[in-house]
This record gives C-alpha cells, structure tokens and sequence, in this order.
C-alpha cells in the first residue's frame, strides 16, 4: 500500500474541504435545519407518538443520515469529475521532468 499516496490525497482533499468551508459543512447544517423546521412545523404538529417515539426523535436521524450520505457522495465526486470538466489530466501534471521527455509519454516543451 502506498501510505504517500493516500496521504498526499488526504492533505489535498482536507486542504479542499476547508477552502470551500462553507460549501461542504455550512450549507449542509442550514439544509437540514430548514426541512427540520419546515416538515416539523408542516407535519410535526399533526403526528401523534408511535411507540413512545415522537416525531422529532424519529425524523432527526434521517435528516442527518440524509446529509451526511449526500455531502460524503458530493465531496468524493467533486474531487473526480471536476478536473475533467476543468480539462486537467493530473497523470500529465504529476509526471517527473525525466519521463517527459521519453517518446510516446508526452513531447518536452
């Protein structure tokens, strides 16, 4: 296992998370608090206790399961089709000067 590797992806994806702070952990806890809000004020008032679990207790786990699959899925992809549709082939960037220049792996400048 190469552990460079995955903490050279590590470093970058924290370094990304934390440039687009507000996209990847702000959004998402003001989301879930508006479908609190808005299906606990729409729905909540009419559910009764089932099982001696209320409404809240029952929807909140949900939500935030919801939240935590849907920014894991959006983070992990960003990190993959965002260079494709930026054009960046990060094989090319990462190549060393000396493999460069070797035929049929790119031309040197």
């Amino acid at each position: 296992m190469n552990v460079h590797a995955i903490h050279a992806i590590y470093r970058f994806e924290m370094s990304r998370t934390f440039r687009t702070l507000f996209q990847s952990i702000a959004t998402p806890v003001i989301t879930t608090s508006l479908y609190f809000v808005v299906f606990g004020s729409a729905i909540g008032s009419r559910m009764v206790s089932i099982d001696g679990v209320s409404y809240g207790a029952f929807i909140v786990p949900g939500l935030i399961m919801l939240t935590v699959l849907t920014e894991s899925l959006n983070n992990a992809s960003f990190g993959i089709y965002m260079p494709k549709f930026a054009g960046t082939i990060y094989e090319m960037l990462s190549l060393s000067s000396e493999s460069m220049i070797r035929p049929g792996i790119m031309k040197a400048p």
